[in-house]
This record gives C-alpha cells, structure tokens and sequence, in this order.
C-alpha cells in the first residue's frame, strides 16, 4: 500500500473515534441530565412555604457551628436594636 493509503486509513480511524467519543459523550450528559432531574423532582415541595422550609433546613446544614453561632447573636442584636427603636419611637424620642 501506498502512503497515501496509510493517510486515508489514519484519517477515518481518527473520524471513527472522535464520532464515537462525542456519542459517549452525549449519552453522559443526558444521562447525568435525567438523574438531576430525578433528584430535584424527590424534592420538590408541595407548596412555596414548604419549598423554602426545605431550603432553610439545606442551608441550616450546610452551616458550620460557628457561623450558626454568628447568626444567633446577629438575629440578637437586630431584636435588641428593633425594641430600642420601637421603644422610642412610642416615646417621642430620636436617635
């Protein structure tokens, strides 16, 4: 055979391959499609409040003890600045 034979022969072994890679290639993207698809209809919420109760207890999870720790004394304080500024505001005192 004649090197041009050669060529030809590498060139379609290489077409094959790569038709054959993007074909896999397809197939695992629809498939990793379908099982995320799947996953997110397990979850789903019967309603808009339980939907974000659910992604309340995703995100309470995800939390490390110190950022939980950070949250509660946050929500502290904005209760304490909110019964200061309610308190004078019934007053008629300003700040």
């Amino acid at each position: 055979m004649s090197t041009q034979w050669w060529v030809v022969i590498a060139v379609v072994l290489v077409v094959i391959v790569v038709f054959a890679y993007l074909r896999s290639r397809r197939h695992q993207v629809s498939q990793t499609r379908e099982l995320r698809m799947s996953a997110q209809e397990q979850g789903r919420a019967q309603s808009p409040a339980e939907e974000i109760s659910q992604r309340e207890d995703r995100r309470l999870g995800a939390m490390t003890a110190e950022d939980r720790a950070w949250e509660t004394a946050s929500l502290e304080r904005h209760r304490e600045r909110a019964s200061r500024s309610a308190g004078g505001s019934a007053t008629g005192e300003t700040h």
